[in-house]
């Protein structure tokens, strides 16, 4: 692909200042690309007044800064059009859904520019994407009538843009065949698969060092489907046993921080929210990955688990059977089995350097940050 070519990234935030996996994984292919001589722009919102329309150099990257969004996130989205419209990428990456969706497909369609919409989640393949993420989101909550029916509505307007905008989508990618399935049958887009990739650390540790650490890892943000209760219950039914457990992780709401953690067990040390690359320096640290999220598109810390050389133990979100399938941990059905794995792992060293190397050799062969974007660039080059 001629490299003269002007890339937008669009998203709601940079990793700098706000972001989960999305981020990370936009800013990682941003910044290849940059390196690879791509002019790169990256179009989202800022925390910070002073910023507001202005661009800002990182890592390569021209950040151009909006103001953010308030609760009912439609009524200002043509904010995005003048950045565009300034910047007049050829290309434009989401790696998200939202309504910004139908404010990129009408640029890329005035200006016969390549749409590139990257799946994440497992909620993103259907039509009533926003509005089964705001009934997961409040399944916990007691809130009156009025606001159920005024959020609902918000979200079947959030739906409706971003429906209205997938069908300008040019080059679709997802993370597992169950997206890949689900957005043929709820758009008729067939999709590409994307490589989600990690940088590969520069320390490396022994499988022993490893072993001896006798850490557990729990890595996530505290919502709802992450289901940091289950790890918590597994920390405090090994409270007997040597094994650390470590939770990185936080929300918004400290009232529903202080509910999650008020019965936290002793051996269960909690980080709260963290930068990124503080929150990525416990894997150095680990042992063992724990993951007991409903389900996952691919999730990051997968990845920064298996490039390091670490198992990982998950409740049921092993999207294509891979964790099974290439021996590079568990996946298990209940908190008892969770208990018999982790025990096993920290306890008989065999078993555990079979699954550690498995899991190193994979992750740095599959998915490096070069695997990703080689990957990314073979596809909408075709």
């Amino acid at each position: 692909m001629n490299a003269n070519k002007k890339i937008a990234f669009v998203m709601p935030w940079h990793i700098s200042e706000r972001g989960g996996g999305a981020e990370v994984q936009a800013n990682y292919l941003a910044v290849e690309l940059s390196n690879r001589g791509f002019k790169v722009y990256y179009i989202c919102q800022t925390h910070h007044e002073r910023k507001v329309n202005c661009f800002e150099s990182i890592n390569g990257l021209s950040i151009f800064w909006l103001k953010p969004s308030g609760r009912f996130q439609w009524l200002d989205q043509n904010k995005y059009y003048k950045p565009l419209n300034g910047i007049k990428p050829d290309i434009v990456i989401q790696r998200l859904s939202s309504n910004v969706n139908y404010i990129i497909g009408n640029y890329c369609k005035k200006n016969n520019a390549i749409y590139n919409w990257i799946c994440t989640d497992n909620l993103s393949p259907y039509k009533d994407f926003h509005v089964k993420k705001f009934k997961q989101k409040i399944a916990s909550k007691n809130i009156s009538l009025l606001k159920f029916v005024v959020y609902v509505l918000n979200a079947k307007i959030m739906d409706c843009y971003r429906n209205a905008g997938m069908k300008y989508i040019d080059y679709g990618f997802s993370q597992n065949e169950f997206q890949r399935k689900i957005i043929k049958s709820s758009f008729g887009i067939n999709t590409r698969q994307i490589i989600t990739g990690h940088h590969i650390p520069l320390n490396q540790y022994s499988t022993k060092q490893k072993f001896l650490r006798q850490t557990v890892l729990w890595c996530a943000n505290f919502g709802a489907h992450k289901r940091p209760e289950q790890f918590i219950a597994l920390a405090r039914q090994m409270l007997d046993t040597p094994f650390k457990f470590v939770m990185v992780g936080g929300h918004r709401n400290k009232a529903y921080m202080d509910s999650v953690l008020k019965d936290k067990p002793s051996n269960l040390y909690c980080t709260g929210q963290l930068p990124f690359e503080k929150a990525l320096s416990y894997f150095d640290k680990a042992t063992v990955l724990i993951n007991t999220s409903v389900s996952e598109g691919f999730s990051n810390t997968y990845i920064q688990s298996w490039v390091r050389g670490l198992p990982v133990v998950v409740l049921g979100a092993d999207p294509d059977a891979v964790i099974q399938k290439k021996q590079l941990g568990f996946n298990v059905a209940s908190l008892d089995e969770a208990i018999e794995k982790v025990t096993l792992l920290l306890t008989d060293y065999q078993v555990y350097k079979v699954l550690s190397n498995n899991a190193s050799d994979y992750g740095r062969k599959r998915h490096s940050v070069k695997t990703m974007t080689d990957n990314f660039l073979k596809v909408i080059s075709t």
